[in-house]
C-alpha cells in the first residue's frame, strides 16, 4: 500500500488518475445503458444485446486505432477529439433514437460510443512508464492503475442503475457519454499530458508488427478473456441454476473484490520472479481456481469463495502484462502496444461470452466453467512452449529502453 500511496504522491500523476477514473466508468456504464435504452425504445432485448455487443467490439477496434494516433500525434489532440465524439454519439442516439423507424440505429449509436471511449488508462499507462523510474514502483503504479480502473468500472453498473431509477435510460446513456468526454478533456489539460511528446524519427516510434514477444503476449491476453469471458456467462448461469438469479451480482461482486486485492497485493510487494514466470504463474494458478469454482458450483457459498480466488489470480496476472510491455516495446510505441492488449483481451472476453453461453446453455454451469478451466490449461502449455521468446524479447527490448523516454512531468 506504502508503494501505491507514493504514487499517488507524485503532484503531476493526482489529477491525471482522477481522469482515468472519470473514464473508466463510462465503460461500466455505457454497455448496460445501451442495452436497457434499446430495450425501452425497440421493446426487443434481442436488439439490446447486440447494441451492448456493438459497444464492446467498438471499443477493442478504436482502442487499438487511438493508440496508433497517439504514438503519431500525442495524447491531447486524440483523446480530445475521441471524447467529445464519444458525447456527441450519446446525445445523438438518445435525440434519434425515438424519431426513426429503424432499430439498428442503436446499435450503430454503440458502435460509435465504444470506438470512441477515449483510452485515458491508455495514456496513464504510458505517463506512468515515464514518470517512474524504480522498476518496483512503477510495477505498483501499474496495480494502483489497475485497481482504480477496476473499481469505476464496477462503480459504473451502479450509477447506471441510480439514473434508470431516476430519470431513465437515456439519461444513463447521456451521462456517461459526457463523462467519457469530461474525462478526455481533463486528461488533455494536464501538464503531465501536455508533456509528453511522441518520437518524431521513424526509429523512435518503434514497430510492432515484427514483434514476437508482443505477439505472444496479446495471444496469451485474449486467450485468457475468452476464459473470462465464458466465466461471465457461467457465473449467471450457476446462479439461475441455484435458484436465486439475483445472486449473480454477488458472485461477480466475490470475483471483482478478489481482483482488486490481488492487484494491490501484487503492487504491494517487491517480487523476485521475472514478469513473463509472473505471468505463467498466474495462468497456472487461475486454471486451478476456475477448475476449483466448476467443482464447488453446486452451493453458494462454496463457489463466493472460489469466484474470489479466480479474481485474487486474475489481478497480478493483468499487472504482471502491463510490466511485461515495459520490456517488450520500445517506449515510444507503449500507448499502441497497451491498447492492443487491452482490445484483445476484450475481444477474446466477446468470444468467450459466446462459446461459454452455448456450453452453459446445452451441458449446465459447471461444464462450462470447467472448459474454461481447461482451456486455460492449454493456453498455460502454449506460452510454456514460448516463454523463450517472451524472455528473449524482453532482454532485447530491456537493453535499449533507457534512451526512449519521452516523458518529462
Amino acid at each position: 500500500m506504502r508503494s501505491c500511496l507514493r504514487i499517488l504522491g507524485i503532484p503531476c500523476l493526482r489529477v491525471p488518475f482522477l481522469a482515468v477514473v472519470m473514464g473508466a466508468l463510462p465503460l461500466g456504464m455505457l454497455g448496460l445503458g445501451l442495452l436497457l435504452y434499446a430495450r425501452e425504445r425497440t421493446g426487443s432485448l434481442a436488439v439490446g444485446g447486440l447494441a451492448a455487443a456493438a459497444f464492446g467490439l467498438g471499443n477493442a477496434v478504436g482502442l487499438g486505432v487511438q493508440g496508433g494516433l497517439i504514438d503519431r500525434h500525442g495524447q491531447g489532440r486524440v483523446l480530445s477529439v475521441a471524447g467529445v465524439a464519444c458525447a456527441a454519439w450519446g446525445v445523438l442516439a438518445v435525440a434519434v433514437t425515438p424519431v426513426v423507424s429503424w432499430p439498428g440505429f442503436v446499435v450503430v449509436a454503440g458502435a460509435g460510443m465504444g470506438a470512441c471511449v477515449p483510452a485515458t488508462t491508455g495514456c496513464m499507462r504510458v505517463l506512468l512508464a515515464g514518470s517512474v523510474g524504480d522498476g518496483a514502483a512503477r510495477t505498483a503504479g501499474y496495480a494502483l492503475l489497475a485497481v482504480l480502473f477496476q473499481l469505476a468500472v464496477l462503480t459504473g453498473p451502479l450509477l447506471t442503475a441510480l439514473l434508470v431509477a431516476v430519470a431513465g435510460p437515456g439519461a444513463a446513456l447521456s451521462a456517461g457519454g459526457l463523462l467519457a468526454g469530461g474525462a478526455a478533456l481533463l486528461f488533455s489539460a494536464t501538464g503531465a499530458s501536455r508533456a509528453w511528446r511522441p518520437r518524431r524519427d521513424r526509429a523512435g516510434r518503434g514497430r510492432l508488427g515484427r514483434n514476437a514477444g508482443l505477439a505472444v503476449l496479446l495471444t496469451v491476453t485474449a486467450g485468457a478473456g475468452v476464459s473470462a469471458g465464458a466465466v461471465a456467462v457461467a457465473v449467471p448461469a450457476a446462479a439461475l441454476s441455484l435458484g436465486r438469479a439475483a445472486d449473480s451480482g454477488v458472485l461477480v461482486a466475490a470475483s471483482a473484490a478478489g481482483e482488486v486485492v490481488g492487484g494491490l497485493v501484487f503492487g504491494a510487494v517487491r517480487w523476485r520472479l521475472p514478469h513473463d514466470l509472473t505471468v505463467l504463474a498466474t495462468l497456472a494458478a487461475s486454471a486451478v481456481a476456475v477448475g476449483l469454482a466448476a467443482w464447488v458450483s453446486g452451493g453458494l457459498v462454496p463457489l463466493f469463495a472460489a469466484l474470489f480466488l479466480v479474481g485474487l489470480c486474475a489481478g497480478p496476472a493483468a499487472v504482471a502484462a502491463s510490466a511485461l510491455l515495459d520490456a517488450l516495446v520500445p517506449r515510444p510505441a507503449l500507448t499502441r502496444a497497451y491498447t492492443l492488449m487491452v482490445a484483445a483481451g476484450l475481444l477474446g472476453g466477446a468470444a468467450g461470452n459466446a462459446v461459454g453461453g452455448a456450453a452453459a446453455g446445452h451441458l449446465g454451469h459447471r461444464s462450462a466453467l470447467a472448459l474454461s478451466a481447461c482451456w486455460l490449461a492449454v493456453l498455460l502449455a502454449g506460452a510454456t512452449v514460448f516463454r523463450r521468446v517472451l524472455g528473449a524479447g524482453a532482454a532485447g527490448q530491456g537493453s535499449g529502453r533507457r534512451a526512449a523516454n519521452s516523458v518529462r512531468p
